[in-house]
């Protein structure tokens, strides 16, 4: 290996260092994101306008845009519903790792390249599982609960026709019963008797 060829692979190696640092290169610029819809195992999950499961998915989500995660769920006879979330979490021990060893000193200044390099990439976000629906699983890995509602009043309940029958029987007999008492061919105590005997059936 000449001279040149050396300096050249060594120079690439210092720039692969600096570009990179703690945060960046622990748990990275992305997560993975599983997007979950109980109770509705056929619901479409869009993220970014494409569709990636149903009922459930994975995929990457950028760390720095956390607070901006937002996945539109669809079914079929039924509306659609966008759901978003909107807080994330500062990663406080990946910015002092990244302070801490990733701070070069040149001309006796300290100079933290590291830190703005997880600035500009935004690898020191995640999260934040205080948030509704929000679960953590490791450093890396994110759960968020959909709670789909885009179905709750797609289905009229059925009214109970045996119900129906029985009121409307009721109703007649009892008009029956008020016209014997009107035409006087029963008397008032008879009339009180036989309202109570329909009513209680």
């Amino acid at each position: 290996m000449t001279k040149n060829n050396l300096l050249n692979f060594i120079g690439l190696i210092l720039l692969t260092v600096m570009t990179s640092s703690c945060a960046t290169i622990v748990g990275g610029t992305n997560y993975y994101a599983k997007v979950q819809v109980p109770n509705h195992p056929d619901a479409k999950i869009e993220y970014k306008g494409k569709v990636l499961g149903l009922g459930e998915a994975s995929f990457k989500a950028e760390r720095k845009k956390a607070n901006e995660f937002s996945v539109t769920i669809s079914k079929e006879g039924c509306e659609r519903e966008t759901i978003n979330f909107h807080e994330r979490k500062f990663r406080g021990w990946a910015f002092v790792g990244t302070l801490v060893g990733f701070t070069g000193i040149v001309s006796g200044v300290p100079l933290p390249w590291g830190v703005a390099v997880d600035g500009m990439t935004g690898a020191w976000w995640k999260p934040d599982i205080n948030e509704k629906g929000v679960m953590k699983q490791d450093y890396n890995h994110y759960v968020y609960i959909a709670n789909y509602k885009g179905c709750v009043n797609s289905e009229k309940p059925k009214r109970d026709k045996k119900v129906d029958n029985t009121i409307v029987s009721k109703a007649e007999k009892l008009r029956e019963l008020k016209r014997l008492l009107d035409d006087g061919v029963i008397t008032e105590k008879e009339f009180i008797i036989e309202k109570n005997k329909i009513l209680s059936q």
